[in-house]
């Protein structure tokens, strides 16, 4: 089992809190909208993580190839869901080892926040495709306060849909901008998750800005320690959600989950 911590999501530990298996459910949705793109065709999904959602696209694709930078990641994926059609790979988002158009389609979700050359992995993923790129990223909008650096440590930068749409348009020819979103109960659930307090944000904005990074993420490790098991999170009964109470849109993008992107240039 893959340790829980907070960086993907993680099917073993999304009995510990509904906010955990919701956001689950939600991948697991993004994968489902993924599977009409890459029916009977060679697919890489970059970023692939534990594995359930290359494991989905197989079973749709002529061909999964599963990367990740994270050794532990792909060794479990491999150990997991092992099928014949369905390849795992160790590398850099940035610097693919893949020959040009090696994929039909490249699927890539929430990673585009975790690089720190932005335009160097989206020239990555043109260059393995032939046709399209489909990424997804939180939505800024809903999850952030106007100039707040992203709360999640893992992630570099946070996009609302202009500014995803002007990291992608010089890349890629033809741009559609989608989103997540979920019935109305669920959505107030992650806006809950995720609203920012503006008198704590940004005093943690100017720390995160003034001190030393040594010391700001010691600080940000030890808010992070997971708490004790006395202060579990309450019990829920999954049977009441499914990844069928999510939907991909188009419109209103500033009150979606995530944002999805779809490049093409044929």
């Amino acid at each position: 089992m893959l340790p829980n911590t907070k960086e993907r999501a993680l099917p073993a530990h999304t009995t510990q809190s509904l906010e955990d298996y919701l956001v689950y459910l939600k991948h697991v949705a993004l994968y489902r909208f993924a599977a009409r793109f890459c029916a009977e065709r060679l697919v890489l999904d970059l970023g692939c993580g534990e594995g359930y959602g290359c494991a989905a696209l197989a079973s749709v694709a002529r061909l999964v190839v599963a990367a990740d930078r994270d050794l532990d990641a792909v060794t479990h994926a491999q150990k997991k869901y092992a099928q014949p059609n369905l390849a795992f790979v160790v590398c850099d988002a940035q610097h693919l080892p893949f020959q040009s158009a090696s994929f039909d389609t490249a699927v890539s979700f929430e990673v585009i926040e975790h690089i720190p050359n932005v335009r160097a992995f989206l020239h990555a993923l043109k260059r393995v495709a032939r046709a399209r790129v489909l990424l997804s990223t939180p939505n800024r909008a809903m999850r952030l306060l106007p100039l707040q650096k992203p709360w999640n440590r893992f992630h570099l930068r946070e996009y609302a849909a202009r500014d995803l749409a002007r990291a992608l348009e010089p890349i890629f020819p033809h741009v559609r901008l989608y989103g997540i979103t979920a019935q109305p109960a669920i959505l107030e659930i992650e806006k809950r998750r995720v609203k920012q307090n503006p008198l704590t944000a940004y005093p943690k904005m100017l720390a995160q800005i003034l001190l030393p990074s040594a010391v700001y993420d010691g600080l940000k490790r030890i808010r992070h320690t997971p708490a004790p098991a006395s202060q579990a999170a309450s019990p829920f009964d999954a049977a009441q959600f499914s990844a069928d109470q999510f939907c991909v849109t188009d419109d209103p993008l500033r009150e979606c989950i995530n944002l999805v992107a779809l490049g093409e240039w044929e």
